[in-house]
């Protein structure tokens, strides 16, 4: 599922109300490290040349100036750049994940059934045929697994990408409460959010249900495997079964949980680290309506007033 931030301000990028960026110039002038106002310049031509993570990377050095008519125009600006950081990530994402998971969890029973029957009745010929059926829905598990994880890594990126967008914006507005454009970009953004959100566990609750109809049919497979008598055993059987079962069980219902995420050296720009199996553990920092829970150690989503910002 991809979103697109289309509805976000309709003012020229770098721009927030007149009121904000009255006397910052568009221009770019020569840049410096002390050019508070240059730096947001340069970040701005950036952003609108697409180069997001140079823009990321100027804007947020402007910000460390700590200069009051520059910071509000700055995080609006950074807002966009992350917002679009997130749909970028999104790229990466499989579609029909869940729909595809959901397939192939009724095959998956399908399979079940087939095997448990097989086994009950202990014909040689219907064991086989099952053991067959069986391998095939496997094979097709672990590649919905696989897709599924790629897409939870994907949005999980992505959610922290607009999670920072929503700070941003959420910053501007704080520093310049006229600035209505920053205001409803934060609306507008906490929404999307909320939709991302029940994306991912929609995802999460259907690659459980999968990951435990991959589990029982593993168990089938390997009775059966045991119960053909070796002159009626598939071909290939032997070698190549024992391999896929070092795989391991499926994706069971905790396996998408966690988030691990470092820091570049400069501090400038985030690094992304998830791992496939925990990048669903980023929803535990979403309530069930899709608000944002405090990020850390007591702060909330919203800036604290302070005299001088640490960006």
């Amino acid at each position: 599922m991809l979103f697109f931030f289309f509805s976000i301000c309709p003012a020229a990028f770098g721009s927030t109300n007149d009121v904000t960026n009255a006397d910052i110039s568009i221009l770019p002038p020569t840049v410096t490290s002390e050019n508070p106002r240059g730096l947001y310049n340069a970040g701005t031509e950036k952003l609108r040349a697409g180069k997001l993570s140079d823009a990321e990377t100027l804007l947020e050095s402007s910000l460390t100036k700590q200069d009051e008519r520059v910071q509000p125009a700055a995080l609006f600006n950074l807002g966009h750049v992350r917002f679009a950081q997130g749909n970028e990530e999104l790229k990466n994402s499989p579609d029909g994940t869940t729909k595809r998971s959901r397939a192939t969890t009724e095959a998956g029973a399908g399979a079940i059934q087939k095997a448990a029957d097989a086994l009950a009745g202990n014909d040689v010929q219907q064991m086989v045929e099952a053991y067959f059926a069986g391998r095939g829905v496997r094979k097709e598990m672990r590649a919905v697994t696989a897709a599924v994880q790629r897409a939870m890594e994907a949005h999980g990126k992505t959610l922290l990408k607009w999670r920072r967008a929503l700070s941003d914006f959420k910053s501007a507005a704080e520093l310049n409460p006229a600035d209505t454009n920053a205001v409803r970009n934060a609306e507008i953004v906490e929404q999307t959010i909320a939709r991302l959100v029940d994306s991912m566990r929609e995802m999460q609750q259907s690659a459980a249900s999968l990951g435990g109809k991959q589990s029982e049919l593993n168990g089938l497979l390997k009775q059966l495997k045991g119960r053909i008598p070796a002159p009626n055993a598939p071909p290939g059987a032997a070698g190549e079964e024992d391999d896929e079962d070092k795989d391991g069980e499926g994706l069971p219902p905790e396996a998408l949980s966690g988030l691990q995420e470092s820091t570049t050296g400069g501090g400038q720009e985030m690094e992304l680290k998830i791992s496939p199996e925990e990048a669903g553990q980023l929803l535990n920092g979403i309530q069930p309506d899709g608000k944002l829970l405090p990020m850390g150690q007591g702060e909330s989503g919203k800036p604290k007033d302070r005299p001088r910002r640490i960006w």
